[in-house]
């Protein structure tokens, strides 16, 4: 029954995962204005978009307990390795016992915090977890999202609590990346939508759609204020999110292109986007620990970047590749047989 089903699989969304993850290893690296605008234009709604185009709707209970699953315990996982590895460099850089304990003290309050960017609580200052704010997001905006397609007005009731985490992220900014986590329901219920019409496979080839997609992605990026979902900052407003879904079409179009025409490119790029959690949650560590700036501080920074760039990646893909050979790493990042498709 696997092997049928994977024959079917359409490698378009994978692909499109692992061009999402490049551009966010590139985004969290020091770039131009324009190329940051251009990444974070699409590349988090992307994930969220194609997350709820092949959503299926579950049990309470058994969702809450699968996305905590395949979710928190990666969260938690990272968190601990993030510290393990802090304190690895410290030892390495002849750091004393009280910096070590005081980076395992911020990194600990971090990780309870889960913030991607917003440090303050009330009255108190924590650091960024960073890039993995996004499985907590994804937890709340799945299981809330599970609970509303039982009910007659998931896409208002929908609209509506996303519209309360935008709204509240400037009175106060809750744990978890909560907030975070209900507006981007509006992504995950967009892409739910597409799929419950079947407008992407009706609208994928057709030239006036993706023109449209085309004009709607350029204007967010030359006119957009750069799409933040990390801390629910739309600049140019609903026509960012217009942007993110002509986007993420374009991108899907050049996937498909690419399984057909570029098979050897397609077919890395797709097991880069199936492993993409592995490739989050590993790029966590060495973008929160790693002293990169031994490199950028003693080279160019067109020469810093690329080289950064190029061993992030094979970082990451080295990740991928350990992961599967120890047992309880592989329990932690991988999907249990009984789970995959």
């Amino acid at each position: 029954m696997n092997k049928i089903v994977e024959k079917k699989r359409d490698l378009s969304f994978d692909i499109a995962k692992g061009i999402g993850m490049l551009a966010v290893i590139l985004g969290h690296m020091s770039l131009p204005a324009r190329l940051s605008g251009f990444i974070f234009s699409f590349h988090m709604p992307l994930f969220f978009l194609i997350n709820g185009y092949f959503f299926k709707e579950k049990d309470s209970w058994v969702c809450i307990r699968k996305k905590a699953r395949s979710l928190i315990l990666p969260y938690v996982c990272t968190c601990i390795l993030v510290i393990l590895s802090s304190v690895f460099w410290n030892i390495i850089k002849g750091a004393d016992l009280n910096t070590v304990t005081a980076d395992i003290k911020m990194w600990t309050l971090a990780s309870l915090y889960g913030s991607g960017t917003i440090t303050h609580f009330l009255k108190w200052n924590f650091h960024i977890i960073g890039a993995i704010w996004f499985l907590l997001a994804v937890f709340w905006a799945d299981v809330i999202f599970n609970f509303l397609l039982k009910t007659k007005h998931k896409y208002i009731l929908g609209f509506i609590l996303a519209a309360i985490g935008y709204f509240t992220t400037d009175l106060i900014w809750l744990p978890a990346s909560f907030q975070a986590g209900l507006t981007s329901i509006l992504f995950i219920e967009i892409g739910y939508f597409i799929k419950q019409k079947n407008l992407f496979e009706k609208c994928i080839n057709n030239i006036w759609v993706l023109i449209a997609a085309a004009i709607l992605w350029g204007n967010s990026i030359i006119n957009g204020g750069q799409l933040y979902m990390v801390r629910n900052f739309y600049g140019d407003g609903i026509f960012d999110i217009l942007g993110a879904i002509g986007a993420t079409f374009i991108i899907l179009k050049f996937s498909r292109f690419l399984a057909k025409t570029v098979k050897p490119l397609a077919g890395l790029l797709a097991k880069y986007g199936k492993d993409s959690l592995i490739v989050l949650c590993f790029h966590l560590v060495e973008l929160n620990t790693f002293p990169w700036y031994i490199i950028s501080n003693n080279l160019g920074y067109i020469s810093a970047t690329i080289i950064i760039f190029c061993m992030k990646v094979l970082w990451s893909v080295w990740c991928v590749f350990v992961v599967k050979y120890i047992p309880v790493l592989n329990v932690i990042f991988n999907k249990h047989p009984k789970e995959k498709l």
